[in-house]
Order: structure tokens, then sequence, then C-alpha cells
């Protein structure tokens, strides 16, 4: 009884206007690490080296396959990067040409060839009647 209590006294201070962002990330080949998320509004400079996400998370990897996390977030437009840090240094580690050695993802799946998406690439709508589910594959 005590728990529910808890459970519903913490709920009731969360905003209501935020929405469940679920995501799945598929393609995890390491069972060690972290999964990095970073969350963008439209109108931050998605892309950018040294641009701080607007929302973030930290998924501890655990195991081969795939990993789910839930985000709540305002309804609006958003971009999502993510990568698999599996040495848990807090970067993206890249080699000489600056290509990730460590696995990465955006929303949409969008696939980078030469250089790194623009915001439109990436962009998902979480609407007030939510709820939102983004599936992402892992690129190697």
């Amino acid at each position: 009884m005590k728990l529910l209590f808890f459970l519903f006294f913490i709920t009731s201070f969360l905003p209501a206007d935020e929405i469940a962002l679920t995501i799945e990330i598929t393609n995890i080949r390491h069972p060690k690490g972290t999964l990095r998320l970073g969350v963008f509004r439209q109108g931050n400079t998605f892309g950018s080296t040294y641009t701080k996400p607007d929302f973030g998370q930290m998924v501890a990897v655990t195991g081969k396959g795939e990993a789910r996390t839930v985000m709540n977030l305002p309804p609006g437009r958003y971009a999502l990067a993510l990568y698999h840090d599996m040495n848990d240094n807090w970067k993206l580690d890249k080699n000489i040409v600056g290509y990730p050695k460590e696995p990465y993802g955006f929303s949409n799946n969008f696939h980078p060839v030469l250089s790194g998406p623009d915001f439109e690439d990436c962009a998902f709508e979480v609407k007030e009647n939510g709820p939102c589910h983004l599936k992402i594959k892992l690129l190697h």
C-alpha cells in the first residue's frame, strides 16, 4: 500500500502535458557500456559537435540485441541522436578521419553518408494524443 501511495505521489508531480516516448534500440552487438541519447528541439543546432541536447538519457547495456527506454517530452518536433559508449569515456570515439568507431544511430534510422544529418533528416513528432514510439537500429 505504501508503494502504491508513493508511486501516486511521485506521478502527481509530473507535468500533465508530457507524452511518453518509447525508444527501442536494436542491433546492440557489445554487451557492455552505456547508450547515450540526446533529444533536440526544433531550432536547436542539431548535429553540431558542441550543442547540448534539450533532453538526455543514459541506458546501461547489459546484453546483446536490443534495449528499450521511455522519455517524457512535451508535444513538439524533435530529432534524436544516440551512441553506444562502449568504453564509458563519455564521448563518441572517432577514427583519424572523424568517422565514429562506436555504434551510433538517429531517429528515422537516418544513415549519413558524407556528413552528419540535418534536423529535418531525423525529425519526428510527439503529439498531444500520444503515445509515441521510435525504433532505432545502431549503425556500426
